[in-house]
């Protein structure tokens, strides 16, 4: 098979390529397809190609039948009809029979009709708040979940609101059976009252359920408290991923009692939730508790970390040379066990004011450098 067999060439090429090789005299045809990699049996079938002839549809409606289609749609009269009304006019007065899309394709081609488009709803767009969750007290989500009594199967509903910035659990409402707008209203009342912060520069994220989204929740939080307004996109909980994964933490608690009895029970587990979730360390804050975060404290608490870091890595770096040089000493100088300081002077002995004639831990041990009986001392050799 030749280089050229599974190419795709053009008709005027063809035709030069035909005509090339017919033009050789010093070789034969296949020796002249071998030169240029071309496939002797497809230099043959161009050479005697058939010209092309548009082939037409055995059902193709007649020259007749598209003028009468034609004339139906320049009607006045038919000017309101669109392609399935002129089709069943078509069929009623006999000028025409054929179908809707065939009448459609007529008035097209006639430019009588505009071309048919598919309507698209509009898909409502990803609520971009990241760069809001950089500093509390800018970004509040909130959603409901459901608790079951038992054994009656009493619902009781809980509406939390989370601080997305400082991940606090800012606060909470509990319902019976279900709950309404006017639940909603309240329980935002009750936390913007307690926070006391500008409401304007606050952005609410929810969910699309009715109690959120209804007409007197965003007149409410947007008339009175001036709130922006995000909706999470249907059926796309990682919209708010936060809120969600704060719900699964309310009910996979290793301190969650797994049943209720009273509404009581709810209650109290909620409450305790709510201590136990803002006092925790939590790993998107650097391990900063969310109390600390949402009082302004979690850089601080994370500079003096860094800080602390640096000052371990010293330490660490100099027990490690002071062991490479095969000095103990780590642990002489301070007594870490208790509050007294051993005595320098086994440490450091001076030969002729030379200070390199230091006297490790296990010669003291050994006594090998006393003439004496040496004071007692604390010694604490590094594991």
């Amino acid at each position: 098979m030749g280089e050229l067999s599974y190419k795709k060439i053009g008709v005027s090429t063809q035709k030069e390529l035909v005509e090339t090789i017919r033009s050789l005299k010093m070789t034969s045809i296949r020796g002249a397809c071998g030169v240029i990699r071309l496939n002797s049996r497809r230099y043959y079938r161009w050479q005697h190609m058939r010209p092309f002839v548009a082939k037409a549809a055995w059902n193709r409606i007649t020259p007749e039948e598209e003028a009468a289609i034609v004339e139906a749609g320049r009607d006045e009269r038919l000017c309101d009809f669109r392609a399935a009304g002129l089709m069943v006019y078509g069929h009623d007065a006999g000028k025409f029979h054929c179908s809707v899309s065939t009448v459609q394709r007529v008035l097209i081609r006639n430019r009588l009709q505009a071309p048919y488009t598919i309507p698209t709803r509009k898909r409502p767009v990803k609520p971009d708040i990241r760069s809001l969750m950089n500093e509390p007290k800018k970004v509040f989500s909130y959603d409901a979940t459901e608790f079951y009594l038992t054994p009656s199967r009493l619902r009781v509903v809980v509406i939390a609101i989370l601080d997305l910035g400082s991940r606090k659990f800012i606060h909470y409402g509990v319902r019976v059976t279900s709950f309404t707008q006017q639940d909603v209203m309240d329980i935002w009342d009750e936390a913007l009252w307690k926070e006391g912060i500008d409401s304007t520069q606050l952005t609410a994220l929810s969910d699309r359920g009715g109690q959120m989204k209804g007409s007197r929740t965003k007149a409410h939080l947007v008339g009175k408290w001036d709130i922006r307004l995000e909706f999470a996109r249907p059926y796309t909980p990682d919209d708010n991923a936060w809120i969600e994964a704060l719900i699964k933490y309310m009910k996979y608690h290793p301190a969650y009692p797994g049943t209720f009895e009273t509404v009581q029970d709810v209650i109290d587990w909620v409450e305790k939730f709510f201590c136990l979730y803002n006092d925790h360390p939590h790993s998107a804050l650097g391990y900063v508790r969310p109390n600390d975060e949402h009082a302004g404290l979690g850089n601080t608490i994370r500079t003096q970390r860094k800080e602390n870091l640096l000052i371990a890595r010293k330490i660490r770096l100099g027990y490690y040379h002071s062991q490479k040089a095969g000095v103990s000493e780590h642990g002489l100088v301070e007594d870490r066990g208790s509050t007294s300081v051993v005595d320098e002077n086994f440490l450091v002995m001076e030969t002729g004011k030379q200070p390199d004639a230091k006297i490790g831990a296990l010669d003291a041990l050994r006594g090998e450098v006393f003439e004496t009986t040496p004071q007692p001392f604390c010694v604490k050799i590094a594991d």
